[in-house]
């Protein structure tokens, strides 16, 4: 499946935000690192990095950066496409939590046994484990936005920062593969 996300990030221009973006999300590539929920990514955008008559193959042509969207010459739009992507994760929440059964934890802590996985709950348990996750704050396929300075999903820092020094902030679109 594939997950259009912002990651937010500083830099000097659009290269060096397009060039940080990729680098580190190489090196989550790593498979020491423990937020590995992605197996596969494209900076700028990917698939939805589609002109009008262009191929699925120029989307994903290396070096794009038509998408980025640069925090000290278009705030507006900055700013409205992480509230976009905070409203596109409460939607996923809420979808998450009208699936979460009130009674099912009752009932797997009391038949736990620590000896054997209960395999029935599995697919039960799923929605409180998302709806936690997201709760938690934990960076995933959900969260349509990445802080990749402060490692947030929350958009709090780069709203303060911002603030201050607009200039340096970009917003990168990474299409990514899980």
């Amino acid at each position: 499946m594939h997950v259009l996300q912002w990651i937010a990030v500083e830099a000097d221009d659009v290269d060096e935000a397009y060039r940080t973006v990729g680098s580190t999300l190489d090196d989550m590539l790593n498979p020491d690192y423990q937020n590995g929920w992605f197996d596969w990514f494209v900076v700028g955008g990917g698939r939805w990095n589609v002109g009008e008559g262009d191929d699925f193959t120029e989307a994903y042509t290396e070096g794009k950066t038509n998408m980025i969207i640069h925090a000290g010459t278009d705030r507006d739009r900055f700013e409205e496409r992480i509230l976009l992507a905070m409203e596109s994760r409460k939607e996923e929440f809420d979808r998450y939590a009208k699936d979460v059964q009130a009674g099912l934890l009752d009932k797997v802590i009391s038949n736990y046994n620590p000896r054997e996985h209960n395999y029935s709950y599995f697919s039960d348990l799923y929605p409180i484990k998302k709806v936690i996750d997201m709760a938690y704050g934990d960076w995933d396929f959900n969260s349509y936005f990445f802080d990749m300075v402060n490692q947030t999903i929350t958009p709090q820092y780069v709203f303060e920062a911002i603030d201050n020094n607009p200039d340096v902030w970009y917003l990168v679109p990474v299409d990514f593969h899980f």
